[in-house]
């Protein structure tokens, strides 16, 4: 974000006041909009055929001939537990692996895979049969590291300063995924010298889980990355390890 610059009656805010000095927090990092799945069960269904083929997301297990002990569903399942991401396991996968994703162990004929990271995509799972494509029977929570920064910045304001000396009172007006508005309350609607009014517009990256800030009178956005530092504070920090301290999140529109 940039520094604040002050002008006769307008500040141009960075949203935190910018610290150059101090280095980016190296845990906490606050991640993007969870839209996507964090761990899934699979339901196995046997395997009568074979040459018959299973996969959940890039490891595939073919059927024998005979199918043997591959047939039931029970048998697949234990087959395909417990395996790590990227690692091949050899027979009966062949050199497949698992891709993004690590299995859990088996329960009759069901096995959980876990996403190796946050905002993984959804598990994919196909079949040469359709009579054997597994089931996705549950999803679990997304996985993320603290808040999303969707439920953290959506609609709230951020608060740079403290009582008396706020230097920054920014609505983040919108919706995530989306340019929205970055709307300073600064002394209120009601002040005639200095009244709320827009500044700019915001931007989250779930890909890269980023915010991004554009003020107006510039086309080049501020990217940050957000930290939850644990005491109801927060730091965006930027690509140039430039930190800002956010004291306070408040709920929807208000001064601090």
């Amino acid at each position: 974000m940039k520094p604040i610059i002050r002008t006769s009656t307008l500040l141009l805010l960075s949203a935190m006041m910018t610290d150059a000095l101090a280095t980016c927090p190296s845990t906490g990092q606050v991640m993007g909009v969870a839209t996507t799945l964090g761990n899934t069960t699979v339901t196995f269904k046997a395997l009568t055929t074979p040459g018959q083929t299973v996969t959940v997301s890039g490891l595939t297990l073919t059927a024998p001939n005979p199918v043997g002990n591959l047939h039931s569903a029970v048998q697949i399942a234990s087959a395909f537990a417990s395996h790590l991401n990227g690692v091949q396991p050899g027979s009966p996968f062949g050199s497949t692996a698992l891709s993004g994703w690590k299995s859990g162990t088996a329960s009759n004929d069901k096995v959980t895979f876990v996403s190796v990271s946050p905002n993984k995509a959804a598990l994919v799972v196909s079949s040469s049969a359709t009579t054997t494509v597994p089931n996705i029977t549950s999803v679990g929570a997304p996985v993320n590291n603290g808040v999303a920064l969707s439920t953290l910045l959506v609609g709230n304001t951020v608060c740079v300063g403290s009582t008396g000396n706020w230097q920054a009172q920014e609505w983040h007006q919108g919706s995530s995924g989306l340019a929205n508005n970055l709307i300073d309350f600064k002394h209120g609607a009601g002040s005639v010298n200095d009244p709320t009014a827009p500044v700019g517009s915001w931007a989250i990256d779930s890909t890269n889980n980023t915010v991004s800030y554009t003020y107006h009178g510039s086309t080049t956005p501020y990217v940050d990355t957000v930290y939850d530092n644990g005491n109801s504070t927060y730091t965006f920090c930027d690509a140039s390890g430039n930190t800002t301290i956010a004291s306070a999140i408040k709920p929807g529109q208000q001064g601090c």
